[in-house]
């Protein structure tokens, strides 16, 4: 059964659709990436499945679970009840580009800040596994720092650390090295592709092709609202058959 379902998502703001029947699926340790123009609609639907905006039509169920669908017969929009939401909310996680760190929390602080008050684990055991969760991301002695005196790759790492540590079963990432100089974005696209050996589901906007290209079990593009191709890496980059396809990833060879 896929871990993410996603039925025809429609939404709008101020009349203009920036979704228009978006449909797929996400299984148990898939590695979707998510590429298209600036403007396609690939945040907006990130924000949409981690309900920082709602929908204007559809369905999404997430482990079996229906955060929301459409009542064609009054034509609205029914989500699921306060506590599905929040359980929901638990299975999913998501980096944003810009990191998003508490700034007047130190490392530690923004790592165990959710465990502690969302889980109810004991401080104890919410540093036992921030400090594993920053030997993993490289971060070892960065625990007492606070974000300003890390660099945006170090930053970026800490957010990933931090949206970890609610054990989500799928991790959705808003184009994670858009604010980093490519130097920084090395160090992140590292820490991603370590989690993709380790099977973790998840689902990348990126516009790093040559990053989706070797990480992603699939492809979905992009572009005016729509889903325009989906497939494997092989047969997005190596052997797509749409016309908009081509000419966007034109732009990309080296």
């Amino acid at each position: 059964m896929a871990i993410l379902e996603v039925k025809n998502i429609a939404k709008s703001f101020d009349g203009n659709q920036v979704l228009k029947d978006i449909s797929f699926n996400v299984e148990q340790g898939q590695v979707v990436a998510i590429i298209g123009p600036s403007g396609s609609g690939k945040s907006t639907l990130l924000r949409c499945i981690n309900q920082l905006e709602k929908a204007d039509g559809g369905e999404i169920c997430v482990d079996g679970t229906r955060m929301f669908y459409t009542d064609s017969e009054r034509n609205k929009v029914v989500y699921a009840s306060k506590q599905e939401l929040r359980d929901i909310r638990l299975k999913i996680g998501l980096v944003f580009q810009n990191f998003n760190l508490f700034p007047h929390f130190n490392v530690m602080h923004n790592i165990t800040e959710a465990p502690v008050h969302v889980l109810k684990k004991s401080k104890e055991d919410a540093e036992k596994q921030a400090m594993e969760l920053l030997e993993k991301m490289g971060l070892t002695g960065k625990e007492k720092a606070y974000p300003c005196e890390l660099s945006g790759g170090q930053q970026q790492r800490v957010s990933i650390a931090r949206a970890l540590a609610l054990k989500p079963q799928i991790l959705f990432f808003d184009e994670p090295t858009s604010a980093l100089d490519p130097e920084l974005t090395g160090e992140i696209l590292k820490v991603i592709k370590e989690l993709a050996k380790e099977k973790m589901t998840m689902v990348i906007v990126t516009h790093e092709m040559a990053f989706a290209r070797d990480v992603a079990n699939h492809v979905i593009f992009m572009d005016e609202g729509y889903i325009v191709e989906e497939g494997s890496p092989d047969e997005l980059f190596g052997n797509t058959q749409n016309d908009r396809t081509k000419q966007f990833l034109a732009r990309f060879k080296d």
